[in-house]
């Protein structure tokens, strides 16, 4: 995505997630801590921000971070989902085509960060590209299917599913090519998994 930060942003930064925000916002309270993990071109973050919500926006290119900035006039940070330290601080998390680049030995112990950083019950909205995993342009793609994604959050995640929603590519040029968009609830109990 550092080589062609420029081209993914136009690419995604008009992209229709009203549904999904649909899905996500009416259970963050008003004016609530959002979390957007991989932002990408930040169309999220912005969104949530011109709603009253109180954004905090990272990716991990410093090229990527700098477009999305002047797109957006949003402070976006710059770093990974390795270095998620925050306890209970928001009401939800939105993970955007964005774990999807992180393999699957990376994703248990990421998950552990992200349920640790939300509040009780908070809101884990992340999406993955529905089939088997796949590299292109040398970027890895960790995809699931269905079944395959319900197994990994019951075994390895202390996360509930709320409800996973099938949806086809936005982009018209990707037409037939399907996500596993997850909408998640932090389990509360004491025997979460520690890092």
């Amino acid at each position: 995505y550092e080589i062609n930060a420029k081209a993914y942003i136009e690419e995604t930064k008009d992209l229709d997630m009203t549904a999904f925000y649909g899905r996500f916002l009416p259970v963050i309270p008003k004016g609530g801590r959002i979390l957007d993990a991989g932002c990408g071109s930040a169309r999220d973050a912005l969104y949530f921000h011109q709603r009253g919500f109180k954004v905090t926006a990272f990716d991990q290119g410093e090229e990527i971070v700098k477009l999305a900035q002047k797109a957006t006039g949003l402070l976006i940070e710059e770093r990974t989902f390795e270095e998620i330290t925050e306890v209970k601080e928001y009401d939800g998390i939105w993970a955007s085509a964005s774990l999807l680049h992180c393999s699957k030995e990376e994703l248990p112990s990421i998950f552990v960060r992200l349920h640790r950083a939300l509040k009780d019950s908070g809101i884990l909205y992340a999406s993955f590209k529905e089939g088997a995993s796949f590299t292109k342009d040398g970027l890895p793609y960790t995809s699931f299917t269905h079944d395959e994604f319900i197994h990994f959050i019951h075994g390895e995640t202390d996360f509930q599913i709320i409800e996973i929603v099938l949806s086809e590519d936005l982009r018209t040029e990707r037409r037939g090519e399907y996500w596993l968009n997850a909408y998640l609830q932090k389990k509360t109990t004491d025997d979460s998994v520690a890092l």
